[in-house]
C-alpha cells in the first residue's frame, strides 16, 4: 500500500532586482495575496488588500511596475499554482510553501525616465523608420496579418487599424470624447492573453505619459478616461499594464524604445525595438505600434513642440 506523498520542500530563490514600490511592501508592513495565473516565467498575484497585481518574472525577462525579477527558470516546475496564498514581510515572500523569494540584496528599479526631447523633424524620421522596420519583423497576430488566415481573423485586424487609425486621428485633434470612443472598442479586441488592442494602448499611453511628464503631470484626460473604461472592458492582467502605461509605468524594454525615439541624443533604436517586438507572441508588435503612434499623436497635437524647441 502506497504512503502519503511526499511533502515538496520549498525552494528559495534570490531577487535580482524589483519596483520600488513591491519591494518596500516586501521589505516592511506584510503583504498578503493570492497566485491569480501562474505560468512558466510567470506568476501574477493579486493583493488581498486593493486588488492590484504584482507579478514575479524569471531571469530572463524584464523589470516592470509591481514585478520582482528572480533567479528561476520554470515556475510551473515549483508546483505553484492559481489560488496558491502568498504572504511577505521581512524581506522574504512565501508561497504556499512551495517557494519562497528572498529579497535582500534586490537593485531598486524604476522606470527610466527621458531627460531630453529631440526636435519634431527627428522624430517624425525615426517614426517613420521604425514604423516600417514593425512591418518588416513584426510577428504576425494582430495588426500584421498571417497567424490565421480566417475571416475572423482578417476582420480582427481590420478592426484593429481602423481602431487605431481613428484613434490617431481623433488625438491629433483633441478630441478627447471621440478618442476615448475608439479605445473603448479597441479593449479587449484581438488574439492573446493580452489582446491586441490592448497591447497598442498601453505602448500609446506609456509613450504619450513618458513624453508628457515634465510638462503636464496627471493630466491626459485620454488616459485617465482609458483607465476606467479598461477595468470592465478586458481582463486583470490587461487592465494591469493599461492602468501602469497611463502613469508613465512601464516595463524596461519598452520605455528604453520610448527614450531611443524621443531623447535628443542619438540613442539607437534597433536594439530596443528588437527587444520590444520579442515581448510575448505578437505583444512586443502591438505594444511597438502604440510607442509610434502615441508618440505621433504628440507632434499631431502640438503638445511635441509646447515648451521645447527645436534643437537640431
Amino acid at each position: 500500500m502506497a504512503g502519503p506523498a511526499p511533502m515538496r520542500a520549498h525552494v528559495t530563490m534570490q531577487a535580482r532586482s524589483g519596483d520600488g514600490a513591491f519591494l518596500a511592501r516586501v521589505n516592511g508592513i506584510a503583504f498578503a495575496g493570492v497566485v491569480h495565473s501562474a505560468f512558466r516565467r510567470a506568476v501574477n498575484i493579486a493583493c488581498l488588500c486593493c486588488g492590484d497585481l504584482h507579478t514575479l518574472v524569471t531571469g530572463d525577462l524584464d523589470d516592470g511596475p509591481n514585478s520582482l525579477v528572480v533567479a528561476a527558470d520554470d515556475f510551473l516546475a515549483l508546483g505553484i499554482c492559481q489560488g496558491d496564498s502568498v504572504r511577505a514581510a521581512g524581506g522574504s515572500l512565501a508561497i504556499a510553501g512551495k517557494a519562497m523569494v528572498d529579497v535582500t540584496g534586490a537593485a531598486v528599479w524604476r522606470t527610466p525616465l527621458p531627460d531630453t526631447h529631440c526636435a519634431t523633424g527627428l522624430l517624425r524620421r525615426r517614426l517613420a523608420e521604425v514604423e516600417a522596420e514593425i512591418w518588416r519583423d513584426g510577428t504576425p497576430g494582430g495588426f500584421i496579418e498571417g497567424m490565421a488566415d480566417t475571416e475572423v481573423a482578417r476582420l480582427t485586424t481590420r478592426m484593429l487599424h481602423e481602431g487605431a487609425d481613428g484613434l490617431a486621428l481623433a488625438l491629433g485633434r483633441g478630441d478627447t470624447d471621440a478618442a476615448l470612443g475608439h479605445a473603448g472598442r479597441l479593449l479587449g479586441l484581438g488574439p492573446g492573453l493580452t489582446p491586441s488592442g490592448d497591447d497598442f494602448l498601453t505602448g500609446l499611453l506609456a509613450a504619450r505619459a513618458l513624453f508628457r511628464r515634465q510638462a503636464d503631470p496627471g493630466s491626459d484626460a485620454f488616459a485617465l478616461g482609458v483607465i476606467r473604461l479598461a477595468k470592465t472592458a478586458t481582463n486583470p492582467i490587461a487592465y494591469a499594464a493599461i492602468a501602469k502605461a497611463a502613469r508613465g509605468e512601464v516595463r524596461e524594454r519598452v520605455a528604453r524604445l520610448i527614450i531611443a525615439l524621443g531623447s535628443a541624443t542619438a540613442e539607437p533604436s534597433a536594439q530596443a525595438l528588437a527587444q520590444v517586438l520579442a515581448i510575448g507572441s505578437s505583444s512586443g508588435t502591438e505594444i511597438a505600434f502604440g510607442v509610434t503612434r502615441g508618440l505621433a499623436s504628440l507632434i499631431d497635437n502640438g503638445e511635441w513642440d509646447h515648451g521645447h524647441q527645436d534643437r537640431h
